[in-house]
C-alpha cells in the first residue's frame, strides 16, 4: 500500500548569505532576490503538478500531490510525471477509504494509457460502486470489459471481477434482457459460476430477489434520483412490495419524460394492472405501437394479457410466442399462451402449454439443490432430468456440462450429458437453438 507518511514534509533550501560589508551589498541582494524567485517557481510547481493547464483533481491538496510524488520516486528511483503521482496518490486514498478523492484521481487517468489505463477503469469503478454511485461505475466497467476482452492488458482476475459487478449493477435494475446478452458470452467462455449458470438458463426464475437488493437500489437512486433507469427500477420494486402509490407517481413521470421508452411504460403498465385500475390500463394498453421484435419481456407479458382479455388469442399467441424466443423457462408465457390455446380450441396444444407450467414450478422448488451444495454434479443432473421431461434441451446441455467440469469421471454425468448433445443434434438448427 502507498503510504504518503513514509516521508516528511518536503524540505525546500533556502540560499542563505551573510552581511560581509558595503561592498558587497548589491551582490548580497541579487542573492536574495534570486531565492526568491526560486521560492516562488517552487511554490508554482507545488500548486500545479506539471502546468497550468492541468489542475489537481478536485480535493487532492497541493502538499498530498508532493508527498505522493517524493514517495513514487524513493520507491522507484526515477522522476515520477503526472500519472505516476496520480496512479499512486489514488491508492493511497483507497487505503485510507477517502474514496472520493481516489475516484478524482482515477478518473484524470486515461483508459488509453498503457500501465495505468485499465486498472484506474476497474478500480473507479470498484469505488463508484462503494459509494453507491451505481450510474457512474457501471460506465468504468462498460468501458474497461470490451478493451480488456479485445486486447487484454491487464489480469484475468479483474476481467472477471468486472464483469460480475456489471452483472449486480444490471440485476438490481432490473435489466435482465442486458444481463442475458452479458452471460451468454460468460457461458460460451465456460467462465461461468453456478449463480451465473442457473441464472442464464432460468432467468424467469431468479428474477426478483430479496429485501437487499431493494436497498441496494434505494441507494443508488438516491445517489442519482434523475436517472431514469434507476426510478424505473425503484418503480418496478414499490410494485412488487405492494406500495402502488408510490410506485405509480414515479414511473408515470418516467414515461412522462420519455413517452418512447417501452421499458418504463410497461412498468407502469404492470402497475395499473396490479392496482385494479383497468379503464387507465385499457386506455394505455390500447394506445400502444405496434408489437416490435425488441420489445421487453414485461411488455410483451401485458400485450399477452390484454389480447386474451379482450378475445383477440392469436395477438396474445404472438406476444407470448416472441417473449419464449427470448427466455424458454417463463412461467407466465407458457400460462398465457395455455389460455390462448383453450380460446383457439387448440387442446393439445394447450396440453403442452401447461405441462410446461408444471414443469417449470417443478424445476423452480428443486434450484436450490443447486444453489445450496454447488459443488455436487447430483444437484444439476437432477435439475437437468427435469428439464429432459419438458425438452429445455440447451438448458439440460449446459447443467451437464458444468456438472461434468465438477466431476469428470462420473458415468452418469456423462450418459446425460451425451443425451442432450444427440438430442439437439437431431432438432434442425441443432445446436444453433440457444435461448
Amino acid at each position: 500500500m502507498n503510504d504518503l507518511s513514509e516521508n516528511k514534509q518536503p524540505h525546500i533550501p533556502v540560499n542563505g548569505w551573510r552581511t560581509i560589508g558595503t561592498a558587497r551589498f548589491g551582490l548580497a541582494v541579487a542573492v536574495v532576490s534570486a531565492s526568491m524567485v526560486i521560492g516562488v517557481l517552487e511554490l508554482a510547481r507545488l500548486r500545479s503538478p506539471s502546468s497550468a493547464h492541468e489542475p489537481f483533481p478536485e480535493g487532492v491538496s497541493a502538499r498530498e500531490y508532493q508527498l505522493a510524488k517524493e514517495s513514487f520516486e524513493l520507491k522507484y528511483h526515477r522522476i515520477a510525471d503526472r500519472l505516476d503521482v496520480l496512479s499512486w496518490l489514488a491508492e493511497w486514498y483507497l487505503g485510507r477509504e477517502r474514496r472520493p478523492l481516489a475516484v478524482n484521481c482515477f478518473a484524470a487517468i486515461p483508459s488509453a494509457h498503457p500501465q495505468y489505463g485499465r486498472m484506474a477503469r476497474y478500480q473507479q469503478g470498484r469505488a463508484l460502486l462503494e459509494l453507491n454511485r451505481a450510474v457512474e461505475s457501471e460506465q468504468q466497467f462498460r468501458e474497461l470489459i470490451p478493451l480488456e476482452e479485445t486486447a487484454p492488458t491487464i489480469e484475468p482476475r479483474y476481467l472477471t471481477d468486472a464483469r460480475q459487478r456489471l452483472r449486480h449493477l444490471l440485476e438490481v435494475s432490473l435489466r435482465f434482457e442486458e444481463r442475458h446478452q452479458l452471460l451468454r458470452g460468460v457461458i460460451a467462455r465456460g467462465e461461468a459460476d453456478h449463480f451465473e449458470l442457473l441464472v442464464f438458463c432460468f432467468p424467469s426464475h431468479l428474477r426478483w430477489n430479496g429485501p437487499t437488493t431493494v436497498q441496494w437500489l434505494e441507494r443508488f437512486q438516491a445517489s442519482d434520483p434523475a436517472d431514469p433507469v434507476l426510478n424505473v427500477a425503484l418503480g418496478r420494486y414499490r410494485t412488487g412490495q405492494g406500495k402502488l402509490d408510490e410506485a405509480r407517481p414515479i414511473l408515470e413521470s418516467v414515461v412522462h419524460a420519455r413517452p418512447d421508452d417501452r421499458f418504463a411504460l410497461a412498468a407502469l403498465l404492470a402497475c395499473l394492472r396490479d392496482a385494479d385500475d383497468p379503464d387507465e390500463w385499457s386506455r394505455r394498453m390500447t394506445a400502444l405501437p405496434a408489437q416490435l421484435s425488441d420489445d421487453p419481456w414485461l411488455l410483451l407479458i401485458q400485450r399477452g394479457v390484454f389480447a386474451n382479455q379482450n378475445d383477440q388469442p392469436e395477438i396474445a399467441v404472438a406476444a407470448f410466442e416472441q417473449l419464449l424466443t427470448q427466455d424458454r423457462t417463463c412461467t407466465e408465457a407458457w400460462a398465457g399462451l395455455a389460455e390462448s390455446w383453450l380460446l383457439l380450441n387448440e387442446p393439445v396444444l394447450r396440453q403442452k402449454a401447461l405441462a410446461m407450467v408444471a414443469g417449470l414450478g417443478r424445476i423452480q422448488n428443486n434450484l436450490s439443490k443447486v444453489n445450496l451444495h454447488p459443488t455436487n454434479p447430483d444437484g444439476y443432473v437432477y435439475v437437468a432430468d427435469m428439464c429432459a421431461e419438458i425438452e429445455l434441451d440447451h438448458e439440460g446441455l449446459l447443467l451437464t456440462q458444468y456438472a461434468e467440469k465438477l466431476a469428470p469421471e462420473n458415468e452418469r454425468v456423462r450418459a446425460a450429458r451425451e443425451m442432450f448433445q444427440t438430442r439437439l443434434a437431431s432438432r434442425q438448427g441443432g445446436l444453433s437453438e440457444k435461448p
